[in-house]
């Protein structure tokens, strides 16, 4: 992703703008988990970060180990990660998700002019196929790093 600025998500408040634009987010072994866009990329990182547990809820009648059964309104990051592995992490748990996202990732980010032109690029980055959590959620295939 050439021309796009690097930051960890420790610095996402002073290194990350509040503009529109795309982001990617890598383990800091380069493997490309989520790419996605915002109108305010620091806003939008920053919910990643958090990485809620409020926000998953559960359908009536459905169970958590069942991606289809998990909603998530504010982070779709953190619903994937939710049916991940990370040795060393429970990305069960918000703490979990919060540590690995710190400890183990980093983003890459590139301001536009709009939302729009955002989603084209992420257009062409998602049909290279080389993103982890790209569509619906699906039980854990391979461990993270």
């Amino acid at each position: 992703m050439q021309d796009f600025a690097r930051a960890s998500f420790v610095d996402i408040e002073k290194a990350i703008p509040a503009r529109p634009g795309i982001y990617g987010i890598y383990t800091l072994d380069n493997v490309p988990l989520k790419v996605g866009i915002s109108v305010n990329l620091r806003r939008r990182l920053r919910q990643h970060k958090e990485s809620k547990q409020k926000y998953l809820s559960l359908r009536p009648n459905g169970s958590w180990e069942n991606p289809a059964d998990v909603k998530s309104t504010r982070s779709i990051l953190a619903k994937h990660l939710y049916f991940w592995t990370a040795d060393g992490f429970n990305l069960k748990c918000e703490t979990g998700r919060q540590r690995y996202l710190l400890d183990n990732c980093y983003i890459l980010f590139k301001t536009t002019e709009s939302r729009e032109e955002a989603r084209e690029i992420e257009k062409r980055l998602e049909a290279t196929g080389g993103f982890q959590f790209v569509g619906r959620t699906t039980p854990c295939r391979n461990p993270l790093p």
